[in-house]
């Protein structure tokens, strides 16, 4: 063979093989007059084809992996018409491929919706909110009013309800009524029915209420089907703090005034759900907490007993001034609340408490907190005593009193839901503490 055969044969052997790794892509559409070839570090081109545009269309390429297939040899035929082999530069080949697994991920998650056009996507978003959408619609009945007061009743498995009326029932250390009273339970509060025993005044339950173990008189428990329908529409929205103490603010918004704190001493009625805030009824007023799961939960749920033990019978002759005011105002527990009452049986509202059961007493003072707390001797609140007054304020002025009665506990008319009840006495933030007795 000449050597003019034998090199004309390197060049075929060495176009087969290019052929042969797939780097060869045919295009018919080459001018007539050019037929060269050009080998060197970026690209071998037959018929004029330019290493810089072999370089552009194969980058725009690279760059839509996931919206536009690469083409194949018959797609550039039709594309291009155009005969080359692409041998594309090590920064060409190795900087796409590094650009494309931080640019994917962030259109994805930016735009979710677009990722999804592509045919190999498309399937599971269709499916994907099916699936979401069947969890929220199995959970929805959890969140109706019907489901949330069922969910209160059903917490109890022998539920009992105390049926006193406008009065309260005692829970007594042991059965019987000579058994130490240890907690009051007013009408439609929930206990947990443990056991039943029988004596000579008839039958008591032993029952749990709340963190309250005793017994109660069985002829004032409502139980069965009835307590359970009766609990359903006993049962109060109420947001337990989750922190030991939250701001209350006049308005649903952080820039409006904190005109109180409440700490999780105390379940508060939420009056309504707004947007990121509770309002939540704060004794004859409302103020607005935020909804943060992490600092308030909200649910339905029922009252349970409330700790008080009254001095022992044998005592009596000789209490105290204090112990008499405080064991006469026990007497109205339960009774309702009513904005100027001033009838410890027919509703009183906080003040009109106050002087009513002073008055009982001789010592009187006026219808108005704001004045009470200015006739009263101000006192601190570590020298606290049986039958002093404590007060309540709102943006600053005193809006509420309740009468101390002991071991951290305060009997006040507290709202019209609650009527005269027993809370802790620091249940809400307190400004002033004041005393009408001498000793």
């Amino acid at each position: 063979m000449t050597r003019r055969g034998k090199k004309q044969l390197g060049v075929l052997i060495t176009l087969s093989a290019c052929l042969a790794a797939g780097q060869i892509v045919l295009a018919a559409d080459k001018p007539a007059n050019e037929n060269s070839l050009v080998i060197g570090g970026a690209a071998a081109v037959i018929s004029g084809y330019t290493g810089d545009t072999a370089g552009t269309n194969h980058t725009k390429a690279e760059s839509q992996p996931q919206t536009q297939p690469a083409p194949t040899v018959p797609e550039k035929q039709a594309q291009g018409q155009k005969l080359a082999i692409v041998g594309v530069a090590e920064k060409q080949v190795t900087t796409e491929p590094e650009t494309e697994p931080q640019t994917e991920p962030e259109t994805e998650a930016a735009q979710p919706a677009e990722t999804a056009a592509p045919e190999t996507t498309a399937a599971p978003e269709t499916s994907a909110p099916e699936t979401t959408a069947a969890p929220e619609t199995a959970a929805e009945p959890v969140d109706t009013e019907e489901q949330q007061r069922q969910a209160a009743v059903d917490k109890y498995e022998k539920l009992g309800l105390a049926d006193a009326g406008y009065s309260y029932l005692n829970v007594r250390e042991e059965a019987g009524t000579s058994g130490k009273i240890i907690g009051k339970m007013l009408n439609n509060y929930a206990c947990e029915i443990l056991d039943t025993v029988e004596k000579d005044d008839g039958y008591w339950y032993k029952i749990k209420s709340g963190s309250i173990e005793g017994y109660v008189y069985a002829d004032y428990i409502l139980t069965g089907d009835d307590a359970r329908q009766q609990g359903k529409e006993a049962a109060e929205k109420r947001a337990l703090i989750l922190t030991d103490t939250l701001n209350v603010r006049s308005e649903p918004n952080t820039e409006s005034a904190i005109w109180t704190q409440v700490d999780n001493h105390e379940q508060f009625d939420v009056v309504q759900e707004l947007d990121g805030w509770y309002e939540i009824e704060l004794d004859s007023s409302t103020g607005y907490i935020v909804s943060d799961p992490s600092l308030v939960s909200v649910r339905y749920t029922l009252n349970t007993a409330i700790h008080f033990t009254p001095e022992e019978e044998e005592e009596k002759k000789e209490q105290s001034l204090r112990s008499q005011i405080v064991n006469y105002a026990m007497q109205f527990l339960g009774n309702r609340y009513v904005w100027g009452g001033e009838s410890l049986t027919n509703g009183v509202d906080c003040s009109g408490f106050t002087m009513k059961v002073y008055e009982h007493f001789g010592i009187y003072m006026s219808h108005y907190t704001g004045s009470q707390a200015q006739e009263g001797k101000k006192i601190s609140f570590s020298n606290l005593k049986k039958g002093d007054l404590i007060f309540y304020a709102k943006n600053g002025t005193i809006n509420h009193v309740a009468m101390y009665i002991g071991d951290g506990q305060v009997i006040q008319a507290r709202s019209k839901r609650r009527g005269i009840t027993i809370t802790e006495w620091d249940y809400r933030t307190p400004v002033k503490a004041v005393t009408f007795l001498d000793d």
